[in-house]
């Protein structure tokens, strides 16, 4: 199984190593270390990971810059790696993108770094799951699903388990046609949006919609989710006009009375925010016509609030 958001950081500062933990792993990724160039080369043997964050100044048998010589061989695992160093010059940027480096990073200022290493990581981490998916057949896709599925419901920590749940989304989302250009965890100072789905479905049921983007909210509490964050998610749809009209509302925990009630009291909006529940993802995981089950949620929250 693909296992999104795996990060392998080389680097021979167990410091450092925690630094970038602290900062990734509340963005749901795994993180795990290797300090030296043997141990990162066996980790990248034994599994598969989406980035690799590398000192260039890994000490080693050639000297100060072995992680930099080490750079043409982890490019070749298919991994996106990200070039780190205290360091920085025009001369070894050059040497990185000639060698495979998919960016460069500099670390000398810890409150850049928080900023630029999720960011970057976040963009690498997108492309690398991108180009394994798109080598899968169609069935694999769909264990893959399944999988990850299993994966959701049997993670305990909050930030891992919102990720996947999040990186779940997209993947049954691009089964459908025109749904494949979705963004993950855009953020600004005033907001943070869970999925952002560019509509160019060839359906005339989606294109009907009149959304030329659709949001995607992820809940992974074990508690309901309450009319109080279904204010917050209509709040983010009408804030983009009319070039958002549809929404969907993903809690595993459910929805509360209160929810139900709220959701009602908005069918006569023009947007229209669908609640899909566990049993519906379960569903949605499992299914054969997944395009004709959205659907019928659709349809649900349309004609009754929400059904739940």
């Amino acid at each position: 199984m693909i296992s999104p958001g795996k990060v392998l950081v080389v680097d021979d500062e167990q410091p450092m190593y925690e630094t970038y933990c602290d900062i990734l792993t509340p963005e749901g990724y795994q993180v795990e270390w290797a300090a030296d160039r043997d141990s990162a080369l066996k980790r990248l043997q034994e599994s598969d990971w989406d980035v690799v964050v590398l000192d260039q100044r890994l000490n080693g048998p050639t000297g100060g810059n072995t992680g930099i010589d080490l750079l043409a061989e982890l490019s070749q695992t298919g991994a996106k790696v990200i070039l780190s160093t205290a360091y920085a010059d025009a001369e070894m940027a050059e040497r990185a993108f000639r060698e495979g480096a998919y960016d460069y990073l500099t670390k000398d200022n810890l409150k850049l770094l928080r900023t630029l290493l999720r960011t970057k990581v976040r963009s690498a981490s997108e492309l690398a799951r991108e180009r394994r998916l798109g080598a899968l057949s169609p069935e694999a896709r769909e264990q893959e699903i399944r999988e990850l599925w299993g994966t959701v419901r049997s993670e305990v920590a909050p930030q891992r388990k919102g990720k996947l749940l999040e990186d779940l989304m997209i993947r049954i989302f691009k089964t459908l046609p025109g749904f494949s250009y979705i963004t993950a965890r855009a953020k600004n100072k005033d907001e943070e949006i869970d999925l952002i789905i560019r509509n160019e479905s060839p359906d005339t049921f989606w294109s009907g919609e009149g959304s030329q983007y659709i949001l995607v909210e992820c809940k992974n509490w074990s508690k309901p989710v309450g009319p109080d964050e279904l204010v917050v998610f209509r709040n983010k749809l009408e804030n983009r006009g009319a070039r958002c009209r549809l929404g969907f509302f993903i809690a595993l925990g459910g929805f509360t009375k209160g929810f139900d009630s709220h959701a009602a009291t908005y069918r006569k909006d023009p947007l229209l925010i669908v609640p899909l529940d566990r049993e519906d993802i379960e569903e949605l995981v499992n299914t054969r016509d997944r395009n004709t089950l959205l659907k019928q949620f659709h349809q649900r929250a349309a004609m009754a609030g929400n059904g739940h």
